[in-house]
């Protein structure tokens, strides 16, 4: 199975800080994944639009219309829980407050998990995420887990400090469910592949502006954006691709 993941989009029709135009950004990576071999899942892993608002989610409805790929949404900081279920009322969501998805494919499960706390840069995942967990899990699929915060370090401060908390509820809940076989992120604008909890955890890049890496106060650079594709082999493996939004002319090694 093929997920393309795309992450931090940030949507607004104005350019963020007055030089990011996000909009553009977008339509870009639209045109690099109609390149691809098609998927069978497009992820969006949360800060789907700047500020929540209901227009910035009209405008991502009707950039989305035209995709023949199924879409799954969740939400990160900058998002709107209740926009955002407005606007796409066909998701599958959970039950309020939080809005959390299960998607079942053809040999797995993507779960995905809303980790945000409203008002707050930081995610959670307190009881109620948990307990959401435990009833969706299925026992004999294998699953991917998708959140916008990462519950680990990624060696950038100001990002470490906005990360999300309840690492340990997280790791035990991991522990006891052994069928999740990888976990997915967003968040951090960067692309960083590490562990947590046993288990793979990649965090994919924004296909607009990347945060720099540096020390002290945080700060955005105009680095090539970018998305993920995950080809998943339920019970064998996660390979994850990183795909730049520009499109370069491909060459041919001829017969071989």
């Amino acid at each position: 199975m093929r997920i393309v993941q795309l992450s931090d989009l940030h949507l607004s029709s104005q350019p963020l800080y007055g030089v990011v135009d996000t909009l553009a950004a977008l339509d870009l990576a639209l045109q690099r994944l109609a390149t691809l071999p098609a998927p069978d899942l497009l992820l969006l892993s949360g800060d789907l639009t700047s500020a929540g608002r209901r227009d910035e989610y009209a405008l991502l409805r009707s950039l989305l219309a035209g995709l023949s790929v199924p879409c799954a949404l969740l939400p990160g900081n900058h998002d709107d829980r209740d926009n955002l279920r407005t606007a796409f009322p066909e998701q599958a969501w959970a039950p309020p407050p939080l809005c959390c998805q299960r998607i079942d494919l053809a040999e797995g499960t993507l779960l995905l998990l809303d980790c945000i706390v409203p008002g707050e840069e930081w995610g959670e995942v307190a009881a109620r995420q948990i307990d959401w967990l435990e009833s969706a899990c299925p026992h004999r699929r294998p699953v991917l887990l998708a959140l916008h915060h990462p519950p680990f370090c990624v060696g950038i401060a100001g990002m470490d400090r906005i990360r999300c908390r309840g690492d340990a509820p997280l790791a035990a809940w991991l522990a006891r469910h052994e069928q999740v076989e990888a976990l997915l992120f967003g968040h951090v604008h960067r692309f960083v592949s590490t562990t947590f909890a046993g288990r793979p955890a990649i965090v994919a890049p924004s296909p607009a502006h990347q945060i720099a890496l540096q020390d002290g106060q945080l700060a955005y650079t105009l680095e090539p954006g970018a998305f993920l594709l995950h080809d998943w082999r339920p019970g064998q493996r996660l390979c994850s691709h990183y795909v730049p939004v520009v499109v370069s002319p491909t060459q041919c090694y001829g017969d071989g």
